[in-house]
């Protein structure tokens, strides 16, 4: 069973016997080493969460820490080392590698970079594997947590999703009247989204503020049954929607559409083809 692998205890037991790209991957080989990445990125992110480090604000008036740049950097050298042949996207830093790889590596260091600073816990580091642009296996680590989901979704034809070694799938929800939904902010939201999320919200039996990329995974484990976000970056999106896809979620952007590298700015994520269905009639109905 995939489940069952032994899981790298050392970042220097992910150095492979073969390097080249991922496609040489066999789905026990990718799973391993996605589930030891967070070996990687745990120990810089500890040493920095809640000592107040130095915030910068991007061109896009998002902060960022050096955190947020010391695990992206460690997380691109452990890709690198492992897949030279393969592209590498990041949100802190500029593409790397090969820019002609059918097979392209996106990392969000810090997900939730706004509650990392505020000393809160519901962050998470994403690292997505994109096939000719599209995600075919993600890593969504919450260190605080201690929750290491790892999800391959058509990656050399398998479909497979974990929460610390343990297979995962969403609750099976497909009665929007009883749906628990999740946003992380409505300021997220554009205005034209938002009202479409206020419809949405009066008709749910739950609705969820914050999260952050943890609303996913717990959409993917059968806790939450519907995800809506707008205004996303692909180093946002492309981890999660695979781990979701993974697990028998139903995702698209908010115009029904499959999620895509260059293409994709939203998602809409829900438990069920079906509540899936209603949710985007109800969003839909406003414009």
């Amino acid at each position: 069973m995939i489940s069952q692998l032994k899981v790298p205890t050392s970042p220097s037991d992910m150095t492979p016997e073969l390097t080249g790209s991922a496609g040489q991957c066999t789905p026990a080989d990718m799973i391993a080493f996605l589930a030891g990445l967070p070996l990687v990125s745990r120990p810089v992110i500890s040493k920095w969460f809640r000592q107040n480090p130095a915030i910068e604000t991007k061109q896009d008036s998002s902060p960022v820490t050096i955190a947020d740049q010391s695990v992206e950097c460690d997380l691109r050298a452990a890709i690198a080392a492992r897949f030279p042949d393969d592209m590498i996207m990041g949100e802190e830093f500029a593409s790397t590698g090969n820019q002609d790889s059918a097979y392209r590596w996106i990392i969000d260091p810090i997900d939730g970079t706004k509650a990392f600073i505020s000393g809160k816990p519901a962050f998470g580091t994403l690292v997505g594997l994109l096939h000719h642009n599209l995600p075919v296996a993600g890593l969504v680590d919450m260190p605080v947590f201690a929750e290491c989901y790892i999800g391959l979704n058509g990656f050399s034809g398998a479909h497979h999703a974990e929460l610390n070694g343990a297979a995962i799938s969403p609750s099976g929800q497909s009665v929007l009247g009883a749906a628990r939904l999740a946003t992380t902010s409505p300021r997220a939201l554009s205005t034209e989204r938002l009202v479409d999320f206020d419809r949405l919200a009066d008709q749910v039996a739950v609705t969820n503020y914050g999260g952050d990329c943890h609303n996913y995974a717990l959409l993917a484990a059968g806790h939450i049954d519907l995800v809506m976000e707008d205004s996303l970056a692909a180093h946002d999106m492309m981890a999660v929607v695979a781990l979701m896809l993974a697990a028998g979620a139903t995702v698209s952007d908010l115009y029904g559409q499959p999620i895509q590298l260059g293409q994709s700015t939203s998602i809409l994520a829900a438990a069920t083809p079906q509540l899936h269905q209603a949710a985007l009639a109800l969003i839909s109905a406003g414009g």
